[in-house]
Parts: C-alpha cells; structure tokens; sequence
C-alpha cells in the first residue's frame, strides 16, 4: 500500500532548504547595511585586503583637500584607475553601494579625518 505521507527525511529537508534561504536573505540585508565600521583615520589606510562591499564613507573632519578611497591592496597602489570615490572636504556622509575587488584603501586629503562602513565578501 502506497502511502501519502511525506518521509520524515523529506520533511527535514524542505525544513533545511527554508532555513539556508531564510539564512541568505539575512547575509543580503546585512551587506548592504554594511557590517563592519574602519576606525576613524586621517592618514592613509589600507583598511582590508579582498572583496568586499564599500556602503558608506563618513567624514568627520572636513580638511582643506578632498579624499578618495580606492580598491587596492595597498596605499601605494591608490590612483584613480581604481578608485571608487572621490571623499569631498565636507564634513557628512556619502552612501557608496560599490563592490571592491582586490582591498580598500582610504587616502585622506590634508587635515581630514573618514572612516568608512563596508561588509566583506
């Protein structure tokens, strides 16, 4: 006799399958909220080697000279072929959304203090 009941494992496999979705629509909220906030710098920073996602950047100090962060793996390597914004000399914050590929490097113009809100990966 063929029974209608769904096998136990069935179950716990849909159950599994809602929870790994419930899971990533979580990761893709917190992405873009951003998960991790750099210290508070005014020279230039290497902030993180890798991928990752650059959500905002908050200036705090405004300087006499405009910023830049940039995706790089090191400050050395910051110009404007990869940079991914221009951080004006006003104190505020600049909502990003850009994806970096290789790290995050911030470059501070003269006397201004940033930091910036980024999720990895």
């Amino acid at each position: 006799m063929e029974s209608t009941v769904a096998a136990l494992d069935d179950l716990l496999t849909t159950q599994k399958n809602g929870v790994v979705a419930i899971n990533n629509v979580g990761q893709a909220n917190l992405r873009g909220q951003g998960t991790v906030t750099s210290a508070t710098v005014s020279a230039d920073t290497l902030v993180l080697t890798g991928k990752g996602y650059l959500v905002r950047v908050s200036v705090i100090v405004a300087g006499s000279a405009a910023g830049g962060v940039y995706n790089t793996n090191a400050t050395a390597s910051a110009a404007t072929a990869n940079q991914l914004i221009v951080v004006p000399n006003t104190v505020g914050i600049l909502n990003a959304g850009l994806v970096f590929t290789s790290g995050l490097v911030i470059k501070v113009g003269s006397g201004m203090s940033l930091n910036v809100t980024y999720a990895v990966g």
